[in-house]
């Protein structure tokens, strides 16, 4: 029978085994930061800078039985559509179908600097400016798959009387807005189902990663952040955010064992 004697001989080695336990952890911990902190401090010299992980710095983690994983969200460019002032409500509805239909506008390709080996797929969304932004970036060295998963999550405006004119921001904000709330969602996919879809998406960028270290995907602003989300709830790590500026790249990493 346990005795209150033993129990209390028992608790400077219980104290010291959760001490071992957090030392330990807490060494987990900084063996990973110290990664991260090397990935955020190389220099991008360009507008985005797209690239494998150092070499020296993957090979340190392979010593550990560890790999770093790394996924980069990128907007596509400017679609060449004009704003104006204020809008009707079907002129804010012509404004969204152009956007989703014209060209986007010529850019310098240099803006992204691409270093990666050319057996990877980057990856886009099926709209149209995503793909071509994708094509101009990539199309010369790299393979290119678009898959709808990967496209911009769907916008309704709201319908109004036609001499009633708002600036678009503003009828993008009440259609966005009463979308994400549960409502105008007529014909198009709802926010739940939309935010299904992101979770799809970052799941197969994940398996991506897990094929080829980096995974490289053209997309769009609001699917972007929604799939960051998605990949900080499963432990990736954000290095940066920009995937909500056109050419801009959000990046996360992960460490995993090998």
């Amino acid at each position: 029978m346990i005795t209150i004697k033993y129990c209390i001989k028992a608790i400077p080695i219980v104290v010291l085994g959760f001490f071992l336990l957090g030392c330990s952890a807490q060494s987990n911990l900084l063996r990973e930061k110290k990664p991260l902190e090397q990935i955020t401090k190389t220099k991008c010299v360009t507008f985005t800078c797209v690239s494998e992980i150092d070499s020296s710095l993957q090979a340190d983690l392979k010593k550990q039985g560890k790999q770093m994983l790394q996924i980069y969200l990128i907007r596509h460019a400017k679609p060449n559509v004009k704003k104006n002032w204020f809008y009707s409500a079907e002129e804010a509805i012509r404004y969204v179908i152009d956007y989703n239909s014209v060209p986007i506008i010529p850019f310098d390709p240099s803006l992204v600097a691409v270093n990666l080996r050319p057996n990877h797929i980057i990856y886009c969304s099926s709209l149209p400016r995503a793909q071509e932004t994708a094509l101009k970036i990539f199309g010369d060295t790299y393979t290119i798959v678009s898959d709808s998963v990967f496209r911009e999550f769907e916008i309704r405006m709201i319908s109004a009387n036609s001499f009633f004119k708002m600036p678009l921001g503003v009828w993008q904000a009440f259609s966005r807005g009463s979308w994400m709330l549960g409502f105008n969602h007529r014909d198009i996919e709802s926010h739940k189902e939309a935010k299904l879809r992101a979770q799809q998406a970052a799941e197969n960028l994940i398996k991506v990663a897990h094929d080829e270290e980096t995974a490289v995907l053209v997309a769009h602003g609001m699917l972007n952040g929604a799939i960051a989300k998605e990949l900080e709830k499963k432990g990736w790590k954000l290095i940066q955010k920009k995937g909500y500026v056109n050419l801009g790249a959000t990046i996360l990493v992960k460490i995993v064992d090998l």
